[in-house]
């Protein structure tokens, strides 16, 4: 009976999405946007991270936030986006979501963004790096 009882909140506290460390990037009227601090992981010079991206008010496809998981290129100054999840609620909570995978992207030299110097996705480049 102690073992069920262990073994249920062992998987209560681990996928519970509150348990995740989510530090304010940027905000405005439209949305509010975060890093994942215990994500973020580098290999080889390359940054892995989330990103959540909390709107205000529901999207057109009813989206209330956008979860990225992507990478970043410090030397080279560029990122690409391996997956996307949007989710019906705020802070990305609850089961109601959409996952989606580029594989393509991932294990092919394609699709990295080259953010200009005055663009936000520059300045996300510059916090993680720096």
């Amino acid at each position: 009976m102690h073992i069920r009882l262990l073994l249920f909140l062992f998987c209560l506290l681990s996928f519970f999405p509150c348990f995740s460390k989510w530090e304010k990037f940027r905000e405005n009227k439209l949305f509010t946007e975060y890093f994942e601090v215990d994500s973020i992981k580098k290999v080889n010079g390359i940054i892995y991270v989330w990103s959540m991206i909390d709107y205000t008010e529901a999207k057109e496809d009813g989206n209330l936030s956008t979860k990225y998981y992507s990478k970043y290129d410090c030397k080279k100054k560029k990122y690409k986006i391996i997956t996307i999840v949007n989710y019906k609620t705020n802070m990305g909570k609850g089961r109601d979501f959409k996952y989606s995978k580029n594989i393509t992207s991932e294990s092919s030299d394609s699709n990295w963004i080259f953010p200009l110097f005055n663009e936000d996705d520059y300045l996300k480049l510059k916090f993680l790096c720096d």
